[in-house]
């Protein structure tokens, strides 16, 4: 059950469509950001160091390492859209064209449920984390590798920003925390979708509500000293507000744990055998 249901998420015209519009704004952020950064004839005292300017890193010149330009803004913004795309919406055209009903006569509730969670969560955690792996490693082919530097005042991890001193002692590890997130806060986005889908009138419904709540909660909680909790925000590596890592872990675990029981519930209620 579980091969075949990866094997529908991940081979899926969605699943690709969704993939090559992240990987073209990571490009498209690469071509803007970094190779002017490595090449351009106006950051040259920058790369070289005169006048004691610290060189620019990878580590505040790819999309994750910086929050200012517009594709990094663009692609954090549409990454809970990015997430559902591939193959969230499937639970509910499961039920409505009866494919459920047949894969759990087979497999029984508990094995269709957890195959069909588990691959939306990954397909949704991959769509979104390659573009950001593309972008560092392209990233890498113009700009050096350098260790952060808390006094060249040029790196967006303040130093009361959550991990800071990871990022400054230990970057790749910081980047690896975020991929992490990145790629669980993802799977939870998509599977509110599987939550949703028998309560839910319509397929377009079921794939743009977890994209809507995304951007409410942004709109609801900015301005306020919760803003750096909202999804478009919590994922970036560089943060525009400090938030408490055990907040974080708590929300999305409560948010994960609302998730799986409404799944449970829907489980134990069909009715469809």
């Amino acid at each position: 059950m579980m091969k075949t249901e990866c094997r529908r998420a991940f081979g899926s015209r969605l699943f690709a469509a969704a993939l090559v519009a992240g990987l073209a704004l990571a490009l498209a952020h690469l071509v803007t950001i970094a190779v002017p950064y490595g090449t351009g004839d106006v950051w040259e005292v920058w790369r070289g160091g005169a006048k004691g300017a610290y060189p620019f890193s990878v580590y505040n010149t790819w999309m994750g390492g910086e929050n200012s330009s517009a594709f990094t803004t663009l692609y954090y913004f549409l990454l809970p859209l990015l997430a559902c795309v591939p193959f969230a919406d499937s639970g509910y055209t499961d039920l409505k064209s009866g494919y459920a009903a047949q894969m759990i006569s087979r497999a029984g509730r508990s094995a269709y449920c957890a195959a069909k969670v588990l691959a939306v969560a990954l397909s949704a955690g991959t769509v979104v984390l390659v573009p950001l792996v593309v972008n560092f490693l392209g990233t890498l082919l113009f700009v050096p590798l350098l260790p952060p530097e808390a006094a060249a005042g040029t790196f967006f991890v303040g130093p009361s920003a959550a991990f800071a001193d990871v990022f400054y002692g230990a970057p790749l590890v910081y980047c690896g925390l975020f991929a992490l997130l990145t790629f669980c806060v993802a799977g939870i986005i998509a599977c509110l979708c599987v939550a949703l889908a028998p309560v839910m009138p319509n397929r377009f419904l079921v794939l743009v509500t977890p994209f809507l709540l995304c951007t409410a909660a942004s709109f609801v909680l900015a301005g306020s000293g919760l803003a750096g909790y909202a999804p478009t925000e919590v994922l970036m590596p560089a943060p525009r507000f400090d938030v408490q890592p055990a907040v974080v872990a708590v929300a999305y675990g409560l948010i994960a744990g609302a998730e799986a029981v409404a799944i449970a519930r829907h489980a134990r209620t069909f009715e469809a055998l």
